[in-house]
């Protein structure tokens, strides 16, 4: 079981898409994700929070 807080997913969102798009994700993220929850996964992919998008947000060659 892979677990994230919802402090270390703004952290990351922060990072890649900035401040304001972060803080948008505030009201809409649980305080706790699971990696291997099909509906957790669902809502970082709706969100964008995707390991495919992040790396290329962040700038990080596929």
């Amino acid at each position: 079981m892979t677990i994230l807080t919802k402090t270390h997913v703004l952290a990351v969102a922060r990072r890649a898409y900035g401040a304001d798009y972060a803080e948008t994700l505030t009201e809409r993220l649980p305080d706790r994700l699971d990696l291997d929850n099909d509906a957790d996964n669902e809502l970082l992919f709706k969100l964008g929070l995707t390991p495919d998008r992040l790396a290329s947000a962040l700038g990080a060659e596929l």
